[in-house]
């Protein structure tokens, strides 16, 4: 018997991701539409057998039954993630991978980690939609080319990746996995970083802020030591700050308190900056 997944319209439509390298049958259809909708954004127009009948998913109308036969694993008309893991693990081959792929280390595609994100936050910002769909892309590719490293190293896989975020995502919204209740975003974000800080073992807001990154953008750990402290009860003024600082000719100190003054605005001391030398250059 060939290997084939059998379900009903209504274990279909629900599916997150149908792993097309396997044939499968809906059965029990009573919504043609729908199941169309989700075959044509899975699938693309392949050929297909409705009730008995071959015809294509674009041409089908009413179905009771449908069986779609397993698609070619490197040729097919749409992919979905389960193929992105199949493509990383073909070019990272021991025998007959990519030689430039196969070679790489956490440390050796650091940066593209850094640049693909940078550039995915530059689509966003441009609203630009065909190159956010290819620059969030790569951001995951970064996350599958490090993770798949680990993998043939004997760290851990992509498997363990989605199942330690799958865990910080439900254990973090105890709100909605758990008894808490949040009426609006901000006592959402409130119930996010208290269970964050009983997962982390937060014991003080020092402790919390020894765990940011080394490598944060200054402004960026700037303005997120400033909230932290200020969230904390921190007696923080950066007017009085940013006047002892120009006195001084302490410019970085000044720069710093800059930065306070644009979050208790609500903004982001890198984008305002990054805007700022923009509109000067254009301005030349």
């Amino acid at each position: 018997m060939k290997n084939i997944l059998i379900v009903d319209q209504e274990n279909f439509l629900t599916l997150p991701v149908i792993d097309t390298n396997i044939a499968i049958k809906v059965c029990e259809i009573t919504d043609t539409a729908a199941v169309k909708r989700k075959l044509m954004r899975t699938y693309g127009d392949v050929d297909i057998v409705a009730d008995g009948n071959k015809t294509s998913i674009s041409s089908l109308e009413n179905a009771v039954e449908i069986e779609i036969a397993a698609q070619p694993v490197f040729a097919k008309k749409r992919y979905n993630v389960a193929d992105v893991l199949r493509v990383i693990d073909r070019l990272t081959w021991e025998d007959g991978g990519c030689p430039w792929d196969k070679v790489q280390t956490h440390d050796s595609i650091r940066i593209n980690m850094i640049e693909e994100a940078y550039e995915a936050v530059d689509a966003i910002d441009k609203r630009d939609v065909a190159n956010m769909r290819e620059e969030f892309g790569d951001v995951l590719l970064q996350s599958v080319l490090q993770s798949d490293i680990s993998r043939r190293s004997g760290e851990f896989d992509f498997d363990d990746v989605c199942d330690e975020l799958c865990k910080k995502l439900i254990g973090r919204h105890t709100f909605i996995f758990g008894s808490d209740s949040a009426g609006n975003a901000d006592e959402a974000l409130v119930l996010w970083e208290k269970a964050k800080a009983v997962e982390k073992n937060y014991d003080s807001v020092k402790t919390q802020l020894s765990k940011l990154p080394d490598n944060f953008p200054s402004l960026l750990l700037c303005q997120k030591t400033y909230k932290k402290l200020k969230k904390a009860g921190a007696d923080i003024s950066p007017e009085q700050e940013l006047k002892k600082a120009i006195s001084g000719k302490h410019y970085a100190e000044a720069i710093c308190a800059c930065a306070e003054l644009i979050a208790d605005e609500g903004g982001d001391a890198e984008v305002e900056l990054n805007k700022l030398v923009k509109n000067k250059i254009a301005s030349l």
